[in-house]
């Protein structure tokens, strides 16, 4: 398996790897249609778009959804170690109990938790990192993905080529299988996905505009045998049975795309708690699977890592980057402590249960007295992790300014992230950097969301 991952590339993106006739009709599209295939799209931030996806070989795809599947099993296994329920597995990450209002305590620890996920991977002269893993069915960018790869799919499938480049597996149709399947429902089921307040991806903020945007979703749950609807939060009730209701319908599933800490207090947030705490309503997922993203269970993996078979143990140390919970208890917290110090361009510091970006601190972008006024800071507030950074490989891409018309080259750095559902991958989402960017991939600050093409080059 390791060869194929990446030790002997020199790249993710096999663009320079393709037919040259291929690669001239490609740019000669791109300059003329790719404009178009981000027409509607909403997520990324700016003015740049890239002219053309990042090119995989499907052999790499194939093996890194494999290697995915592992390390999801693992990090449930490390957190099985510590915890047989929910309730103690956020007693143990110490996760505040106002934080996951929607979570069962009594609901026990098993591999239904890894139902949907998509890590982030970032590369190292050609070799997979993985320096989060996202287990939780608040996945943004399945839409995004599938429709930027079906239309630069579509674009190049007529060029001399064009036969051995396909788009991934739609990770808006897997989602929906696996919802199904998962909660078991039955033709015809209610499922609800309620539109949220914070945490919408930029363009999304409009309530009337994440609706529509929802649309091939809810087509894709009608397709899959389920009666899927969008709606606003605040429209959900229940009745006095704590069941949940949608226009004075029984709601059988919600379909979660938002973490509910984050949200604002409201009637319909409430509606779901009671209805969720009554056993009246399956969710995709469940709130335990955001305890699972934790990011204690990457420092948990290295510490177990010798105590795990060798190929579990190599896998770990090849693929995941060394990461310990920051701050550590008595003399053990002093020693990591002055190793942070002394380490600051070697490491990275992250809150471990943000996401988007927030409060990650990257080492070899501060200065030395903001690095050790953010170790302090963490040390006071708890909960965070030291990383080793791994400086990214770069993607080499044209872009275009959709104000201006203008054309320019950059190296840009990106973070892949291969939708898991069911164990299995589909869509890919790609968020990279634009020319002049800075180094944190989120949209929220800035950077693109983008999408892959498989390569077949047998």
């Amino acid at each position: 398996m390791e060869k194929s991952l990446g030790l002997l590339r020199h790249s993710l993106d096999v663009w320079g790897e393709l037919p040259p006739s291929f690669r001239e009709g490609a740019t000669a599209r791109s300059i003329t249609g790719a404009r178009g295939v981000h027409d509607g799209i909403s997520g990324s931030k700016g003015t740049w778009r890239p002219l053309r996806p990042a090119f995989v070989d499907r052999a790499h795809y194939d093996e890194l959804g494999r290697l995915s599947a592992r390390l999801m099993r693992l990090i449930l296994d490390s957190c099985r170690r510590r915890a047989a329920t929910v309730g103690e597995l956020q007693d143990v990450l110490g996760v505040e109990e106002a934080d996951t209002p929607l979570l069962s305590r009594a609901e026990l620890l098993g591999e239904h938790l890894l139902v949907a996920a998509r890590p982030d991977i970032v590369y190292r002269s050609g070799v997979p990192w993985f320096v989060e893993f996202n287990i939780d069915g608040a996945l943004g960018g399945t839409l995004q993905a599938d429709l930027l790869a079906s239309r630069f799919r579509d674009l190049y499938r007529s060029l001399p080529g064009g036969d051995r480049i396909d788009a991934p597996p739609s990770a808006v149709d897997s989602r929906f299988a696996e919802i199904r399947t998962s909660l078991e429902l039955s033709e015809g089921s209610r499922v609800a996905i309620p539109v949220f307040r914070n945490g919408a991806a930029p363009g999304l903020e409009d309530p009337d505009a994440f609706l529509a945007w929802l649309d091939p979703m809810c087509e894709s749950g009608r397709r899959h045998g389920m009666d899927t609807v969008a709606c606003p939060m605040d429209q959900l009730e229940t009745d006095e049975h704590g069941v949940l209701l949608l226009d004075g319908q029984r709601v059988d599933a919600v379909f979660r795309l938002f973490l509910s800490f984050d949200q604002p207090p409201g009637k319909g947030l409430d509606a779901l708690v009671r209805a969720v705490r009554a056993g009246q309503v399956r969710m995709h997922t469940s709130e335990a699977t955001w305890l699972l993203s934790d990011k204690t269970t990457m420092a948990w993996l290295w510490a177990d890592k010798d105590s795990l078979p060798e190929a579990d143990r190599l896998l770990i140390e090849r693929h995941l980057p060394w990461t310990a919970l920051f701050p550590a208890p008595g003399p053990e917290g002093e020693e990591l402590l002055r190793h942070a110090l002394a380490h600051r361009a070697e490491l990275v510091l992250k809150p471990v249960g943000g996401y988007g970006g927030g409060g990650v601190v990257l080492g070899p972008d501060v200065p030395d007295e903001e690095w050790r006024s953010a170790l302090e800071r963490a040390r006071r507030q708890g909960r965070h992790i030291l990383q080793r950074h791994v400086p990214p490989d770069r993607l080499a891409l044209d872009f275009y300014d959709q104000e201006s018309g203008a054309v320019e080259h950059a190296e840009v750095p990106f973070v892949l992230g291969p939708f898991m559902f069911g164990g299995v991958p589909s869509g890919v989402l790609i968020r990279h950097g634009v020319p002049g960017g800075g180094p944190v991939l989120n949209a929220h600050h800035g950077a693109l969301m983008s999408s892959v093409l498989l390569v077949d080059r047998c």
